[in-house]
């Protein structure tokens, strides 16, 4: 990985260091698993879910994105992610919505830059 796309990714937000050590320090591993991140469904079913006002398959898609953005370091979708969790777990939809308008921005801007890897 360049140096450009690691800064890049850092300026993003993104745990850089941390999640490489998840890796073993193979930078080229880690790549690999974020090019494999945008064929991960759960964000777009995410949003469908919300929109449908399933809340319990909304949760299922949250809490996975969750743990997938913590594995690889994605501190900058965490916050409103583990946000919208909550909300979820709690049964309910309020402010899910606008929480998930603010996740898809950053969710966006991040596959566009890890696009650059492939």
């Amino acid at each position: 990985m360049s140096k450009e796309m690691k800064e890049e990714l850092i300026s993003q937000g993104v745990d850089y260091n941390t999640a490489l050590e998840r890796f073993m320090g193979k930078d080229d591993l880690y790549e690999r698993f974020l090019v494999k991140f945008l064929d991960d469904e759960n964000f777009g079913k995410l949003g469908e879910n919300i929109k449908a006002g399933n809340v319990g398959e909304a949760f299922k898609c949250a809490h996975t994105l969750k743990g997938l953005s913590g594995n690889l370091g994605f501190d900058n979708l965490l916050e409103e992610d583990a946000r919208i969790v909550e909300i979820l777990r709690s049964g309910s939809l309020d402010g899910v919505e606008e929480l998930y308008e603010i996740l898809r921005e950053k969710y966006q801007k991040l596959c566009d830059t890890i696009k650059k890897c492939e």
